[in-house]
């Protein structure tokens, strides 16, 4: 076989390459495939989360538009709703002493029983109901501002009692009457557009009812007692307003507490003022005593005292060394007779005498400074100073806030005395007060006992509504929200239920019932660039690793699962890792295409030669040990013509001349010849593409593998990418 292509037949490839077939290169480890098998069943049935939290970020476009209509339809819809507003009241029925079960005024006697009263707050909601209180409320608020759509009573007798017939019937249906069996209290209730016109509405619903109830009795008994009751309150007041003018004169709030925080601060000013003229009297003794110290120390003391043999800026010595050193210098360089030597002796000899009589002079230096404690006496006796004359300002001080606080202290006692006086009579004024409130209030009783007949009636909650009101318009957007979560739910469920395609590996297992190999992302570049992938080398490893009958596999067929799962790329990878990384002779033979596209991605094209009809023909590349076959759609391995005999004898061919031949299967192509080939080679690999890949098909595939007697290895994942993060994929 020639490197730049030729004819192989079966004969010549066993010519042309003997069996010396390595044998187990990769170490003692190797993984056995089974070659008989059974049928694999249907996929494994059960629905799981991870499913459909898959199908989520896989269509979520969609999930979001199920979302979003019914939401955008529950906004829309909102706008439209009207806002109602409910007006609440409610009333407490006490019993009165006309009724004959009802408990004296003064406590004593028989109690209402329960059934009575009952009875009687039954009586009370009939009342608040009844025609004609509706009829006084429309009157006295307006029909045209109850309920806008009706026109107001007016001249015309008929039509206006017809019109205001109506708006008692609609006031009636928007009001709402309620009590509880085990209490006495009663609730109105009325729901309008508008919310002025509810609480509006409401308080004249309560005032029209006061108003009927107090019709037919009007008698008051009670007057003088009113009078009385009133003349002793004003009393009171005045009193109280002298109360209050005597503490703002005097600026106080409780009498008894300024009184004692008053004679305190007196009392501590006191104590104050005391200990700073102790620390006068010490600041003023030990300013004296620092005054005397003072005087008594001299101005300058002895310092030091030098003595020296030599006089100020005495260089004698210096010149000395000098003449010597020069004329050392120029006895190296004159006679000895030389007049300038004589004239140096005679100028050391000089310097000698005078560093002679120098030495018998000694001279003696003393030195006096000024004493350091006159400064620190000075120091001490002006802070002492200083001291003694902010002590004096500061009892000067004392004095005056003593001053003002026993003046303080005088005033309190005087308005002690008088708020005395005024809170006696307070107390007397509020006494009478309390009788004549307590009689008062009896007498009121007997006259409204007489004259209601009833239970009496009291507001216990007034007339209000809720600012924001009761609209649909939330419930239609949270029902929108709601149904769309629902949708989006459902639709997500079925997709879910309905998907045929596999995005990730452990679904593509589950489906399969196959052990997933390797999994791919995009294997465009790797291919193409003939770059290194850490999964393509797993996969190599893998297959070389394998073993089948105590072997290892020669020739691989890739199984397609559907049209376009990129198996061209990934034979194409592996070969180019089989054959430069692993150093095999490897074959790629494409039965999906002629050939061309693998040439021209590893640098290489068909040449015209004369081709022997049923044999491979085949091409090197640029790549070493890799060979690329060409039109292998017209060999022996695909032609229905031949026998088992003649496809069988082809593989052992090319199992003497590769080591390693990756073959392309065509695209579920489930032919007898296919069947055959299927059955004959040494390994078969189903390849599934990620999300495009329907499970039906794969299954199909794989069955139809296993049917044809081949050794199906597992499947391999192509076009993998990460469906769900990392962190939510653990979780689930």
């Amino acid at each position: 076989m020639s490197d730049s292509g030729a004819i192989l037949a079966p004969r010549d490839m066993a010519v042309a390459r003997y069996a010396d077939r390595r044998a187990d290169d990769h170490g003692a480890l190797s993984r056995e495939v089974v070659q008989d098998a059974p049928a694999y069943g249907a996929p494994a049935p059960g629905f799981r989360l991870k499913d459909l939290v898959t199908t989520f970020f896989l269509r979520w476009r969609l999930l979001l538009v199920a979302l979003l209509i019914p939401a955008l339809l529950g906004f829309a819809v909102g706008p439209l709703l009207q806002t109602r507003y409910t007006a609440y009241g409610s009333i407490v029925v006490l019993t009165s002493r006309d009724w004959a079960g009802a408990a004296d005024i003064s406590g004593f006697g028989p109690t209402v029983i329960s059934v009575e009263m009952l009875k009687v707050v039954r009586s009370e909601v009939e009342i608040m109901q009844s025609q004609e209180v509706a009829r006084r409320v429309l009157l006295r608020l307006g029909v045209s501002r109850v309920f806008p759509g009706m026109r107001e009573a007016g001249s015309e007798a008929g039509a206006a009692e017809d019109q205001l017939a109506l708006a008692v019937e609609q006031f009636q249906r928007s009001l709402r009457v309620e009590t509880d069996t085990n209490s006495n209290i009663i609730r109105a209730r009325f729901t309008h557009t508008d919310r002025q016109t509810a609480i509006a509405a409401l308080s004249a619903l309560l005032d029209s009812y006061y108003e009927r109830r107090a019709e037919v009795f009007s008698d008051e008994n009670a007057r003088i007692l009113v009078s009385e009751l009133n003349r002793y309150t004003q009393r009171l007041r005045s009193i109280e307003a002298a109360i209050q003018a005597v503490k703002e004169k005097f600026n106080v709030l409780d009498i008894t507490q300024e009184v004692n925080l008053t004679t305190q601060r007196v009392d501590s000013l006191i104590q104050r003022e005391e200990r700073v003229q102790e620390q006068r009297a010490t600041a003023e003794a030990q300013l004296r005593a620092a005054q005397a110290q003072l005087a008594a120390q001299p101005v300058r003391v002895f310092a030091s005292q030098e003595a020296t043999n030599l006089a100020p800026n005495d260089e004698t010595r210096n010149v000395l060394s000098r003449l010597m050193l020069e004329r050392r210098h120029m006895a190296a360089q004159y006679r000895s007779d030389y007049p300038g030597l004589r004239e140096l002796d005679e100028r050391i000899a000089a310097a000698r005498n005078a560093a002679r009589d120098a030495q018998r002079s000694t001279f003696s230096t003393t030195r006096e400074v000024r004493n350091p404690a006159v400064e620190l006496l000075n120091g001490r006796v002006v802070t002492l100073q200083v001291e003694t004359a902010a002590l004096q300002r500061q009892i000067e001080e004392l004095e005056r806030q003593r001053t003002q606080a026993e003046i303080r202290a005088a005033d309190l006692r005087d308005a002690e005395s008088q708020l005395r006086d005024l809170n006696r009579q307070r107390e007397a004024t509020e006494a009478i007060l309390r009788q004549f409130s307590t009689r008062e209030a009896g007498a009121r009783a007997e006259e409204e006992a007489r004259r209601d007949r009833a239970p009496n009636v009291q507001t216990l909650e007034a007339p209000s509504a809720p600012v924001n009101g009761r609209s649909a318009r939330l419930l239609a957007a949270a029902g929108g929200i709601a149904g769309g979560g629902a949708l989006m739910c459902g639709l997500a469920l079925l997709l879910t239920l309905t998907r045929r395609s596999f995005a990730t590996q452990e679904e593509a297992a589950r489906g399969l019932s196959l052990s997933p190999l390797a999994g791919f992302g995009d294997l465009h570049k790797a291919a193409n660039d003939l770059k290194e992938m850490p999964a393509v080398a797993d996969l190599a490893a893998l297959l070389l690793d394998t073993r089948r009958d105590g072997r290892r596999p020669c020739v691989i067929q890739f199984i397609s699962g559907g049209k376009d799962d990129r198996r061209g790329e990934l034979v194409r990878s592996l070969a180019v890792e089989l054959a430069r990384r692993r150093s095999a002779d490897t074959l790629i033979i494409d039965l999906q295409t002629d050939g061309r596209g693998h040439l021209a991605a590893l640098g290489s094209r068909p040449l015209d030669v004369e081709r022997i009809p049923g044999h491979v023909l085949t091409f090197s590349t640029v790549v070493p040990n890799l060979w690329v076959s060409f039109e292998a759609q017209d060999s022996h391995l695909t032609d229905p013509h031949v026998g088992r005999a003649e496809t069988a004898g082809l593989i052992r061919q090319l199992r003497s001349a590769f080591d390693v031949v990756l073959v392309i299967g065509p695209d579920e192509d489930e032919s007898y010849p296919m069947r055959r080939l299927t059955g004959l080679v040494d390994l078969n690999l189903l390849v599934v593409r990620a999300e495009e890949t329907r499970g039906d098909r794969a299954r199909r595939m794989r069955d139809w593998v296993l049917g044809s007697g081949g050794a199906l290895l597992g499947f391999v994942l192509t076009g993998e990418r990460r469906v769900m993060p990392r962190r939510i994929a653990e979780m689930i």
